[in-house]
C-alpha cells in the first residue's frame, strides 16, 4: 500500500515542475523580434488564457490601442516597463486607448491573477 501511494506521490512531481518552470519563463529576457510589416494599432482580442494575436508590431509615437474581449471573464492588458498604460474589458466589450510608445520590444499581458502564469502574454515591437 505505501508503494502504491509514494507512485501516486512520484507520478505527480514532473507536472508540478512543468507546471512552476513554465511560469518562471514568463518575465525572463527579452521579448524576441517581430516578424512583418507594422499594424496601423494596437488591435488584440483577448480570451481564455491568450491573445489573438500575440505578437504585433507598430510604428513608434501616439498609437491606438484596441482591446476585444471576446472571452468569458474580463482580461485587461499591460505593458511590461510602463505601469502607466493599460486597458480593462468585460466579456463581450470592447476597450480603446491612445498610448505614446517608444521604440523597443516589450512583452504585454493580463494582469488578472493567475492568466500571465497560464499563458496570457505576447510580444509588441514598436519600430
Amino acid at each position: 500500500m505505501r508503494t502504491a501511494i509514494a507512485r501516486r506521490r512520484l507520478g505527480t512531481l514532473p507536472l508540478v515542475a512543468v507546471l512552476v518552470g513554465g511560469a518562471a519563463c514568463n518575465s525572463g529576457g527579452s521579448p524576441p523580434a517581430v516578424s512583418g510589416p507594422t499594424a496601423p494599432r494596437v488591435e488584440l482580442k483577448g480570451t481564455e488564457m491568450r491573445y489573438i494575436p500575440s505578437t504585433i508590431a507598430v510604428t513608434a509615437g501616439d498609437v491606438p490601442v484596441v482591446l476585444h474581449n471576446i472571452g468569458i471573464v474580463v482580461h485587461d492588458l499591460r505593458i511590461d516597463g510602463l505601469p502607466r498604460l493599460g486597458l480593462e474589458a468585460l466579456p463581450g466589450q470592447t476597450a480603446t486607448a491612445t498610448w505614446p510608445l517608444a521604440k523597443g520590444r516589450y512583452r504585454f499581458y493580463c494582469s488578472i491573477p493567475g492568466h500571465r502564469a497560464a499563458g496570457m502574454e505576447g510580444t509588441l515591437e514598436v519600430r
